[in-house]
């Protein structure tokens, strides 16, 4: 399996630009939006289009060998209904899976999150994918969009053969959505769950070079001790290697 010509949702958001700068030069990129990024390589080609529509999905997938799925509703997301969730983000990320297989597209890497499967109260710590889970009040409609995302992959990878890596990652730093990590006073668990967006490129980097792995969820996390959410099975699995790790936060060491 050769992978040249990838397509990439979402192509205007803050997380794909760091991918779009890793994916540059390797790959042949068409990025898909409803408006068109401020700032792309020469090169790539730009389609607008809309993950709601299936028919403008299908024609952007054509000739693609792997899509790289970011549409998600991020900023401004806490006043949003439930219907625009289910509308955007599980019926668009459906319409993805569901053009690929249609248009012999041989990979898709869904951008998930580790709000997908919030750690039940039970759960050990750092949270594996496969440990128990449990949905909290808070930003619940994101969270069951994340995880339905995951459940439609799994649906297309079992029924159709499509290869599918969801990548989670973890809070992303330098995005305006939040003020970014600090130690606690008193740690009592491990706590950090920030990355930053160049690992974040990295890890969906690994996910489309590996010829191995032809399904399975990967935490994208700092690469700490201290990580709420273990990220060493991305690394056995994938070959991912954080690097931005902020050393200069204490209890962190490997």
């Amino acid at each position: 399996m050769s992978i040249e010509k990838i397509l990439i949702t979402g192509a205007s958001g803050y997380l794909a630009q760091f991918i779009i700068d890793r994916l540059h030069g390797e790959y042949q990129l068409t990025l898909i939006d409803l408006v068109e990024p401020d700032r792309a390589p020469a090169g790539t080609t730009f389609i607008k289009a809309d993950v709601t529509n299936p028919a403008e999905i299908e024609a952007a997938c054509a000739g693609q060998d792997a899509v790289v799925h970011l549409v998600a509703l991020v900023r401004g997301r806490s006043d949003k209904p439930a219907s625009l969730f289910a509308d955007v983000m599980v019926k668009g990320t459906w319409n993805v899976a569901e053009a690929c297989v249609k248009q012999d597209v041989q990979k898709l890497v869904n951008i998930s999150s580790i709000s997908a499967c919030p750690p039940a109260p039970s759960a050990k710590l750092p949270y594996e994918v496969s440990d128990d889970f449990q949905f909290g009040a808070g930003d619940l409609y994101y969270a069951l969009a994340k995880y339905l995302g995951e459940q439609i992959g799994a649906a297309y990878h079992q029924a159709h053969g499509l290869d599918v890596i969801h990548v989670r990652p973890g809070v992303i730093a330098g995005d305006g959505q939040n003020p970014g990590p600090s130690a606690p006073d008193i740690v009592t668990d491990p706590w950090f769950v920030y990355v930053d967006p160049r690992d974040v490129a990295q890890c969906v980097a690994r996910a489309i070079e590996t010829q191995t792995v032809r399904y399975g969820s990967y935490n994208a996390v700092a690469g700490r001790t201290d990580s709420r959410f273990a990220w060493k099975q991305a690394e056995d699995d994938l070959g991912y290697s954080p690097e931005h790790n902020w050393p200069e936060i204490p209890g962190g060491d490997a």
